[in-house]
Formats: C-alpha cells, sequence, structure tokens
C-alpha cells in the first residue's frame, strides 16, 4: 500500500495534514503502508513517525533532521570532508563578540559572512566588510538567540563575483543552473532579489558541481534538495565549495512548479519502478 501525505500526488491512500498533527487514524494507516511519499513541508515529527514504521520513504530526509539548519550543515560537510568555504560554528553572540574583538585565532578575514542558522534565500545573511557591518548584524543575531533560534555560522567570502551554481537532485537525475548578478557589483545572488538563471555559463564548472552533488547524495541518500556551490573565480582551476542543502527550494530555474511537478513524478516512477512498487500506484494531481 503506498500513502502520500504529498498534496500534488495521490495513491492507495493520500492525507493532507495541513496545520493539524498525526492522529491516532493517521498512525494505523503509516503502520499499514509500504510505501510513504512525504511533502517538502515535511516536520521532523512526521518523518521520526513515519520511520519507524517499516515502509520505505520518498525523499530521504535523514540528512536533513541529523544535520539541521546551517550549524548541522556545516557539520556534515566537516564529517564527510566535503569542500567549502572555511566555516565557524557559533552557539551565542557573546563568545563570536569576544573571538572577533581579540583576533586571535578568528578564522576570518574581512570580507566574510554571517548566516543564521535558519536563514533561507539570503534572510538572516550579513556581509562584514567593516566593524561598522557587525553592530546591525549582532543586534539581528541576539533578537533571534533570544526567542530561542540562535545560533549561526561565519564564513569566508569567496571571490565568485556573485555566481553561484545550483544542482538540483531529484532521484538519480542531476540538473544545474547558475544564479547570475545582474549588476557585477552584487556579491550576494539569490533568485528573489533579481538574479538570473543561466544554463549555460561554465559547463566544466557545472560538471564539477554536479560531480561533488552526486557524491553528497550517494554518499548520504539525499534523493531530493538543492545543493548550492560556489567557485573562487581568481584561481586558475576552481574547486566546487559547497555553501549549503535546500530541501525546500524555489522552482524557477526547473521552468516553474508546473515543470518542476511533472519532473517529481517521474522521479517518483523511477524510485517506485527500482523498488519492485508500480509505478503507476501514483498519480499527479
Amino acid at each position: 500500500m503506498i500513502l502520500s501525505f504529498h498534496p500534488c500526488f495521490a495513491a492507495d491512500h493520500q492525507i493532507i495534514l495541513g496545520d493539524r498533527f498525526l492522529d491516532s487514524d493517521d498512525i494505523a494507516i503509516i503502520r499499514e503502508a509500504d510505501v510513504i511519499l512525504l511533502p517538502q513541508t515535511c516536520t521532523f515529527d512526521l518523518y521520526r513517525t513515519c520511520k519507524s514504521s517499516s515502509a520505505v520513504l520518498f525523499p530521504n530526509y535523514n540528512a536533513r533532521f541529523d544535520y539541521p539548519g546551517k550549524i548541522g550543515q556545516a557539520t556534515l560537510f566537516e564529517t564527510l570532508k566535503c569542500p567549502h568555504p572555511k566555516t565557524a560554528v557559533w552557539y551565542r553572540v557573546t563568545s563570536f563578540m569576544e573571538a572577533y574583538e581579540k583576533g586571535t585565532g578568528f578564522p576570518h578575514r574581512a570580507a566574510f559572512l554571517l548566516k543564521s542558522n535558519e536563514s533561507h534565500e539570503a534572510s538572516g545573511l550579513f556581509l562584514i566588510k567593516t566593524s561598522q557591518d557587525l553592530e546591525p548584524a549582532m543586534k539581528r543575531l541576539a533578537r533571534l538567540e533570544r526567542t530561542g533560534a540562535g545560533g549561526f555560522i561565519s564564513q569566508d567570502l569567496i571571490p565568485s563575483r556573485g555566481n553561484t551554481l545550483r544542482v538540483v537532485i531529484m532521484g538519480s537525475r542531476l540538473i544545474s543552473y547558475w544564479k547570475r548578478p545582474n549588476s557585477p557589483e552584487a556579491i550576494i545572488t539569490t533568485i528573489n532579489k533579481g538574479a538570473r538563471i543561466d544554463k549555460e555559463w561554465r559547463p566544466d564548472l557545472q560538471e564539477k558541481g554536479q560531480e561533488e552533488a552526486w557524491d553528497l547524495a550517494t554518499t548520504t541518500g539525499i534523493n531530493l534538495a538543492a545543493v548550492d556551490f560556489v567557485f573562487d573565480l581568481d584561481a586558475s582551476d576552481p574547486e566546487a565549495l559547497f555553501l549549503e542543502i535546500n530541501y525546500y527550494f524555489g522552482r524557477k530555474g526547473l521552468g516553474g512548479s508546473e515543470e518542476y511537478y511533472r519532473l517529481l513524478y517521474r522521479t517518483i516512477q523511477d524510485w517506485l519502478r527500482e523498488r519492485g512498487f508500480d509505478p503507476e500506484g501514483v498519480r499527479l494531481v
């Protein structure tokens, strides 16, 4: 029996949770399921409950919940020895400021980046060029800390000229494209702030990013995520440096939502077929 929690995919049973919690009827269906399809908005509680069953799950979100947030991903990259910009983890603003003001042993030279632990798409990201840039960043991070959402990372700023490579992992399929700045002065580039999508530029670097993304996927089991890379374009042979893994990501670079769901539907069908399940047991709605 195939159970779907995804609103766009119907199966033998489909449960749309919305903002409600699992009830006893839901849990009974979970225990009977052979396959469970999860939404990209999957919560830890839903994943933990489904994971405790005997069903196989798509997507594989083990890494997502074992290594949560920017801090978790920094730990993952370090553990797996994935190439990434020099990164330090900070759990308190006071610890960061003490290290920064003392200078001795502080891991970065200006300019560098600060990223709040739960930030997405450049929200909670701060470019620190001088000590004057620290005040607003520290105030924002301190507010998050007081609400229980504290912790952040500091990271070397790589001379990428604002270019970020995204590699989308969809099962055994990899799709890559660049997020490129509209102005040469831009340092931080996101689609929702005017970056343009370029699928053709620097195919040699796209290949490097795809190779690293595939290694990550085969090592961790990640089969639905968008991985962002940055390259030191001042280097003669730049390597792909992991920036972050996005488990809930925009679809514009994939051709929009409709095309994304068509791609995801084919991915799920392939995944089911590889495991001996009927791919026609799921319907795109």
